[in-house]
């Protein structure tokens, strides 16, 4: 051997599974965070979907049982105190509803009202702004063919 040869060393691949390893266990824990976040924030999403669905069920089941109930009954509108407040229990317990009605014209046929959900602390009559849903509904009290209604508007706010 000549003075200045070096002998080297054939490692192949030994220790190589080890750094395979360590990437896998990143790669897969990179993952298994990410897949985590995502089933978080759908999750959010749902129960506040839910709870906006809850309130708008309880919005239209209000105005419904308050037409159902003006039809029915032949009875006068009201608002405060003497409006519909649904006696059922709501999605959201904690944000009663009440909905206020007020004649626009009225004769022994045909009764036009405009009626407004709003919640039961808003003031009475509800006001515009604070209505959650409102609808002009035209009943008609015709004994020839029995009750009906007309909704002309529906609108939510």
């Amino acid at each position: 051997m000549s003075g200045g040869a070096r002998r080297t060393r054939n490692r192949g691949e030994q220790g190589s599974a080890l750094v395979l390893a360590l990437l896998f266990l990143t790669v897969c824990g990179l993952t298994i965070a990410a897949l985590i976040n995502y089933a978080n924030t759908s999750s959010t999403a749902t129960t506040a979907l839910r709870t906006a669905r809850g309130t708008d069920y309880d919005v239209d089941a209000a105005m419904n049982g308050a037409i159902a109930k003006l039809r029915t009954t032949g009875a006068t509108c009201g608002t405060g105190g003497s409006g519909y407040s649904p006696s059922w229990t709501l999605n959201n317990a904690a944000l009663p509803l009440r909905v206020d009605c007020f004649s626009l014209s009225s004769n022994s046929v045909k009764r036009t009202n405009v009626l407004s959900v709003c919640l039961s602390s808003q003031s009475a009559p509800c006001p515009d702004n604070k209505s959650l849903l409102r609808a002009n509904v035209v009943f008609y009290d015709t004994p020839s063919w029995g009750a009906s209604i007309d909704i002309s508007t529906w609108s939510d706010q």
